[in-house]
């Protein structure tokens, strides 16, 4: 992933680490308020439905009790009666009696009505009620009017609405078929007519609502948007803190996350993922003939963009973080898809391979070669293993190792000679073949005899324990006419050439060797 990609993707996870976690305080604050508030509204809404039945039932018994008395309608003694309903029953403002030229209340003879009550409608027993009922004389507003026989009751709406409300909430009392009861906010009475068919709450006009219906009646308690939104304001108070929490753990997650995506390791895990890693080829070169006889294969590590790491930079790092087998079983394939053919048809070239600890450590790779060079008809004398002081962590494994190595007729090969504390030790319990003479010695080499004294005792020994030397590093004729002169057989650097890619070093490895030269017998590795 190109480091643009994750910075924009660590971006969009730092904002959705913000936003997400406020984003459900707020949904999460929204659908409280509002499952509080439909639950205070239904409360308020069934305690005014059962009000209303209560004093319908109250009216309507007063109503039935006067109907079966045995006095004479309008006599005295009958007025009398109506009077004490009307004030022992609570619910009941007047008692009435009409009938043909009859009429009274229970305040006295009255004259009958120019007009009758329209019926709204009739209840299950018989009861007769009429909404909005007017008197032709001293009635001053609309009441309720339950009528069985000649007999009539007037109810005071407001009756039916007397319940505790909490500030804001509106509260309409009506008819099943959605006529109101009573004067009431023109708001609310044209909210009953259009929601006293639909569902029993919601959020509609402006008002979070919640109808009950029971009995003859409908009541429907709503609170205004505005006051929701005071509601929800407190909400989101008591909720803030954690969606606050979850946020800074989410945003500390994110930057985790992208600091991770951005760091050495990250990247490098993702070069292997990929297989980014190409393989460049030093020639090693036969100083007495100046010819091409194999060469060293050195990691590269080639980003997207095409630039080149060395290994310097990212082999301590996967030799830390354990990608390093995967980096070199990469190699290894791509050393044998590249010069497979090569080595087959021409024995005496070879290529050198760098091992890193952990390979040395299982001897893991040995079969892996073997299964290769059968395959590709390569022996296993061309293929030389280098391993370095650093690489040799357990001693006694790595000796197992490379003893299974040079039984197999692999060439084992220690780079980097005597740049550690160990050398000697190293060239006392470990089967070699060959010593690279690191090129920190090949540099000393001057007209200065004192200069050259100690890569001069190097190669001695080298010689002492009849180990084939390659010198490393090489980049002037002075170190090249040195190590002539002292015998050495191989060097390496940038005299004779740089590392290359696989086709450069084929040309090279062809450009070097005489024409005549069909193929060429493998010289022997210790002499």
């Amino acid at each position: 992933m190109k480091r643009s990609k994750i910075m924009q993707r660590g971006i969009l996870l730092t904002v959705l680490a913000v936003i997400v976690p406020l984003g459900l305080t707020f949904a999460a604050s929204w659908t409280l308020s509002i499952y509080a508030a439909h639950d205070r509204l239904q409360t308020l809404a069934a305690i005014a439905n059962d009000r209303a039945r209560q004093t319908f039932a109250q009216a309507s018994q007063a109503l039935k009790s006067i109907a079966v008395t045995d006095l004479e309608p309008c006599s005295p003694q009958g007025i009398e009666q109506m009077r004490m309903i009307a004030m022992n029953t609570f619910s009941v403002e007047t008692v009435g009696y009409e009938e043909d030229v009859f009429a009274c209340t229970s305040w006295g003879a009255t004259p009958p009505r120019s007009r009758q009550w329209a019926e709204d409608f009739v209840t299950d027993d018989g009861v007769k009620v009429s909404i909005d009922a007017h008197d032709d004389n001293d009635l001053i507003k609309p009441m309720l009017a339950l009528q069985f026989a000649a007999f009539n009751v007037l109810v005071d709406p407001e009756q039916f609405r007397e319940v505790v409300l909490d500030e804001g909430v509106r509260l309409a009392v009506g008819t099943r078929q959605g006529r109101l009861l009573g004067p009431a906010d023109p708001n609310m009475a044209s909210f009953l007519a259009l929601v006293h068919e639909g569902p029993t709450h919601g959020l509609k006009d402006g008002f979070l609502y919640t109808l009950v219906a029971q009995g003859n009646f409908t009541v429907i308690a709503a609170i205004p948007r505005q006051q929701l939104l005071r509601s929800l304001g407190r909400h989101v108070l008591y909720l803030l803190p954690i969606g606050l929490a979850i946020t800074t753990g989410l945003v500390f997650a994110s930057l985790r996350w992208w600091r991770r995506k951005l760091s050495p390791l990250a990247a490098l895990e993702r070069a292997v993922r990929r297989q980014e890693f190409v393989v460049h080829y030093q020639p090693i070169i036969e100083i007495e003939t100046q010819r091409c006889i194999g060469a060293e294969a050195l990691v590269r590590w080639q980003k997207p963009n095409g630039m080149l790491v060395y290994p310097d930079m990212f082999i301590p790092l996967a030799e830390s973080s354990g990608l390093i087998e995967a980096i070199t079983d990469q190699v290894l394939h791509r050393v044998f898809a590249d010069l497979g053919a090569m080595l087959a048809s021409d024995r005496s070239l070879h290529v050198a391979l760098n091992l890193a600890a952990a390979d040395v450590s299982s001897g893991r790779l040995i079969p892996t070669l073997l299964n290769e060079c059968r395959r590709l008809d390569v022996q296993p004398a061309q293929i030389w293993l280098e391993v370095t002081e650093r690489s040799l962590v357990d001693l006694a494994c790595a000796k197992i190792t490379l003893e299974r190595a040079r039984s197999a007729g692999f060439v084992v090969a220690l780079d980097d000679f005597g740049t550690g504390y160990s050398s000697l030790q190293y060239l006392q319990q470990l089967p070699l073949d060959v010593l690279k003479i690191d090129r920190s010695f090949v540099d000393q080499i001057s007209e200065a005899e004192e200069k050259t004294l100690l890569v001069t005792h190097v190669i001695q020994m080298g010689h002492a324990l009849r180990l084939t030397l390659v010198a490393e590093g090489v980049e002037t004729p002075a170190q090249l006419e040195l190590l002539r002169a002292s015998q050495v057989r191989y060097a390496q650097g940038w005299l004779f050439a740089k590392a290359m890619e696989c086709a450069q070093f084929k040309q090279h490895c062809l450009d070097s060797r005489p024409r005549t030269d069909a193929s060429i017998a493998q010289a022997p590795i210790a002499s």
